[in-house]
C-alpha cells in the first residue's frame, strides 16, 4: 500500500482537528492560527455586545455556496483606526435626554457615522444586487437581503429613544453586523468580476472552513483566510508546520444576558440557540436558519405587542400583517422606504409553499413609497391565508376542518355574488363564533330550543355570510348538506386537518384563488365599463387562468417547479402574464430596459437570460400596479404543493400528482 503524498494545495499551518471532527486535520492558509471549534453551550451576550466564543463575525464558519461572499468579511486590524463598524459599544455613544428621566439618545456624531456607512453600503451593493437578480447563472446565490433590511431597520431604530442600555447594545451590534456583511458582499463582487486574482487584503478576513480542495485553493488564491478540513490519512503533512488549535478567548467582559433570557426587542436581535453550533449558528444568526429558542417577551414588550394587536385587529391582508409585525417591534412610525417593503412571508410555517425566486427578484424593484391608500378594513373574496397560522393549534385545526368541509361553497363565494368579508368575519366563519350565533338561544319556555351547539353539524342553522340565499334556505328548511368530501371521495375527518401536506395544498389553492380575484378586482378598476364582458367573452379569463396556473405549475402529472425547467409551460405563462397586464394603464410608459415592442415580442425567440429579465420586468410592473392602484401586494408566486388535492392518508399515492379535485 502506497504512503500518503504531500498535498497538492498550499498551506501554511495544519493542526489535528479531532475537536472539529474525529479523525480529521485542518490545513490553513493566509492566517496565523487555527481556532478551536465553538463550544456547545448557550451563547451569552457580553457587556461589550459580543457573543463571546460564538461570535460568528470574528470566527470562520463552514463555507456555504449560496452565501459565497461571507469569507470576505474583514476582521478588525490589531491597531485599528477608529471605525464605527468595528469599535466596541461604549456608553459614550449615547447621551441623556434633556427632558425625560432615564431616557437616552444616540450621540449625533455616532448616528451620522452610521448613516454615512449605510449610504455607502447601499451604493456599493445596488449594482451587484441588480446583476444577480437578472442573471440566471447566479440564481443559486442569495444576495444579503436580510442584512440589507436589518441595516436600515437598526439604523432607523437608533434614531429613537432608549430606556435600557441592553437594548442599545443589541441594536448597535446588529447594525454593525449587517453593514459589515453588506460590505463583504461588495468586496466579493469585485473579486468575482475581476479577471485576475487580486493582491492580498490590507486587513485580515473572516475566511471559511472548506471540505472541498478546489474551493479551498481558489479562496487561498484570493488571499482569504482559508481552512481545509480533511481526513487525517489523506496527505503526508510537514511536521514543521504543525500547530495546536487556538482557544476561543474573545471577550472577557462580564455576561450581560439575563437568565432566563427575556426579549424586549424582536427575537432576531439576540443570539440563536441551535442544535449544532458549528453547522447552524451563523446561518440562524443571519436569519436563514431555524433556531431552538422560543420568543419570551418582557412584560413591557407584551403590553406593547398587545396594544398594537388591539389597535390593528381589523387590518387585513399581507401588507397589514407585515406592518403589524414591524409596528409591534417599533411603535413609532418610520419614514424609511426600505422598512416598508417586506419581501418575505412573515411567521408562515416551515411547510408553507415556497415563493418562486423570480417573484423575490421582482419585489426587489418595487418601491413601497408609492403605496396607495387602501380600503380599510380590506374585504376578501376568500379567507386570508394568514388566518391559518398564528392562532392556537386547536383553533387552527378548526379553521382547516371547516374550510375542508365548506370549500365548495367558499370557492363559489364571489361567483355567487356574495360580497367580500373582512378578516374578522372570515375568522368567525372558520371558527365556531359565527356558527354559534346562528344557533337558537336556549329558551326555558320552549323545549325545542334547548339543544346545545354541535361542532360536527355547525352549519345546520345556515349562515347568510357564507351561503347564498337559495343555499341557506335549502339548509334551514330542507336540511340540505353543504359539505364536501375529499378529492379521494372520502369523508373529511378532524384528523385530516392535522396533516401538514393537506394544509399545504389548501393554502396553495387558496393563494391561487386570491390571485385570480385580485386580478378581477384590478380589471374592475381599469375597465369599469366592460370588465365583465372582457372576462366572459373576450378571452380575459383564459389569460388569467394561464397566468395563475404557474402560481405553482403541475404539468403532465408531475411537478416541475424550477424556473424555466419546463420551457413550454413557462413560455405559456409569460405570454399570459403579458396579455393580462399590457392593457393596464402605464404599460407603454413603463421602463422596459433594453426591450422594445413588448406587446408583439416573440417569446419563443428569447434566450434564457432575456426570458428571465423580461419576466422580472413584467412581474415588477404587475406588483407595482397593485400597490399604486389598490394599495396592497398581490398574492405570491408559489412553488407547487406536495399533494395535488386534499385526500386521506390511504389514498395519498393516487392523488399525489395529476388533476386537481374539486376545490
Amino acid at each position: 500500500m502506497s504512503s500518503p503524498q504531500p498535498p497538492s494545495v498550499h498551506y501554511e499551518f495544519w493542526a489535528s482537528a479531532d475537536d472539529w471532527r474525529p479523525g480529521h486535520v485542518m490545513l490553513a492558509a493566509n492566517v496565523d492560527s487555527i481556532p478551536s471549534p465553538p463550544p456547545r453551550t448557550v451563547p451569552v451576550v457580553r457587556v461589550d455586545g459580543l457573543w463571546a466564543e460564538h461570535e460568528w463575525m470574528l470566527y470562520p464558519q463552514p463555507f456555504l455556496p449560496e452565501f459565497p461572499y461571507l469569507p470576505w468579511i474583514r476582521l478588525p486590524p490589531r491597531n485599528p483606526p477608529h471605525d464605527i463598524l468595528r469599535c466596541a459599544v461604549d456608553k459614550k455613544m449615547w447621551r441623556p435626554h434633556v427632558s425625560k428621566t432615564n431616557i437616552h439618545l444616540v450621540q449625533p456624531a455616532v448616528l451620522d457615522d452610521l448613516r454615512a456607512k449605510l449610504e455607502a453600503a447601499k451604493a456599493a451593493v445596488e449594482m451587484p444586487f441588480h446583476e444577480i437578480i437578472t442573471s440566471p447563472c447566479l440564481s443559486s446565490v442569495q444576495h444579503p437581503r436580510k442584512a440589507y433590511a436589518r441595516a436600515f431597520e437598526t439604523v432607523d431604530c437608533l434614531e429613537r429613544e432608549f430606556d435600557a442600555w441592553r437594548d442599545f447594545v443589541e441594536v448597535f451590534r446588529n447594525a454593525q453586523c449587517s453593514l459589515i456583511e453588506l460590505f463583504a458582499f461588495a468586496d466579493w463582487w469585485v473579486d468575482f468580476k475581476a479577471e485576475e486574482f487580486r493582491p492580498p487584503f490590507h486587513a485580515p478576513t473572516w475566511g471559511a472552513i472548506f471540505y472541498d480542495e478546489e474551493c479551498y485553493a481558489r479562496h487561498v488564491q484570493w488571499s482569504l483566510a482559508s481552512f481545509l478540513l480533511i481526513p487525517s490519512a489523506t496527505y503526508s503533512l510537514d511536521p514543521q508546520k504543525r500547530i495546536q488549535l487556538s482557544p476561543r478567548s474573545l471577550s472577557k467582559t462580564e455576561p450581560m444576558t439575563l437568565r432566563p433570557l427575556l426579549h424586549s426587542l424582536p427575537q432576531w436581535y439576540y443570539p440563536p440557540h441551535v442544535e449544532d453550533s458549528l453547522a447552524g449558528f451563523e446561518t440562524a444568526a443571519r436569519g436563514y436558519g431555524d433556531r431552538l429558542d422560543s420568543f419570551s417577551p418582557t412584560e413591557g414588550y407584551k403590553r406593547r405587542l398587545g396594544k398594537v394587536e388591539s389597535q390593528h385587529h381589523d387590518e387585513d391582508g399581507w401588507c397589514a400583517k407585515r406592518a403589524k409585525v414591524w409596528q409591534a417591534a417599533h411603535p413609532h412610525s418610520s419614514n424609511n422606504l426600505e422598512l416598508r417593503c417586506s419581501k418575505v412571508i412573515d411567521s408562515a410555517p416551515v411547510w408553507f409553499p415556497k415563493q418562486q425566486e423570480i417573484w423575490d427578484q421582482a419585489m426587489f424593484y418595487v418601491n413601497p413609497l408609492n403605496m396607495a391608500q387602501a380600503q380599510s378594513p380590506r374585504h376578501f373574496a376568500f379567507p386570508p391565508l394568514h388566518l391559518f397560522w398564528g392562532a392556537k393549534e386547536e383553533n387552527q385545526r378548526t379553521f382547516y376542518y371547516h374550510y375542508l368541509l365548506l370549500r365548495r361553497e367558499l370557492s363559489m363565494h364571489p361567483v355567487d355574488g356574495l360580497p367580500g368579508l373582512t378578516t374578522a368575519e372570515w375568522r368567525s366563519i372558520l371558527g365556531h363564533t359565527y356558527w354559534k350565533s346562528m344557533w337558537p338561544k336556549p329558551d326555558p319556555n320552549d323545549p325545542s330550543r334547548t339543544s346545545s351547539f354541535d361542532p360536527t353539524k355547525f352549519w345546520i342553522y345556515g349562515g347568510p355570510l357564507c351561503f347564498t340565499e337559495t343555499t341557506n334556505t335549502a339548509i334551514t328548511d330542507r336540511g340540505a348538506d353543504p359539505t364536501t368530501v375529499l378529492t379521494c371521495n372520502c369523508e373529511v375527518e378532524m384528523d385530516t386537518a392535522d396533516d401538514v401536506d393537506v394544509r399545504q395544498t389548501i393554502l396553495y389553492h387558496l393563494n391561487l384563488k386570491h390571485a385570480v380575484e385580485e386580478i378581477r378586482e384590478m380589471d374592475r378598476l381599469q375597465f369599469p365599463l366592460d370588465q365583465a364582458k372582457r372576462w366572459d367573452y373576450g378571452g380575459r379569463m383564459s389569460a388569467v387562468d394561464g397566468m395563475t396556473d404557474m402560481w405553482g405549475p403541475i404539468w403532465n402529472g408531475g411537478v416541475k417547479s424550477g424556473f424555466f425547467e419546463d420551457k413550454t409551460a413557462w413560455r405559456t405563462w409569460l405570454r399570459c402574464l403579458r396579455e393580462v397586464v399590457m392593457e393596464w394603464d402605464g404599460f407603454d410608459a413603463w421602463d422596459w430596459g433594453s426591450f422594445t415592442d413588448i406587446r408583439t415580442m416573440g417569446i419563443n425567440r428569447l434566450s434564457q437570460t432575456d426570458f428571465y429579465k423580461l419576466s422580472v420586468h413584467l412581474l415588477t410592473f404587475f406588483i407595482h400596479t397593485f400597490i399604486t392602484r389598490l394599495g396592497y401586494y398581490p398574492s405570491f408566486l408559489l412553488h407547487p404543493p406536495i399533494l395535488a388535492g386534499p385526500c386521506c392518508s390511504r389514498h395519498r399515492k393516487k392523488f399525489a400528482t395529476g388533476p386537481f379535485g374539486p376545490f
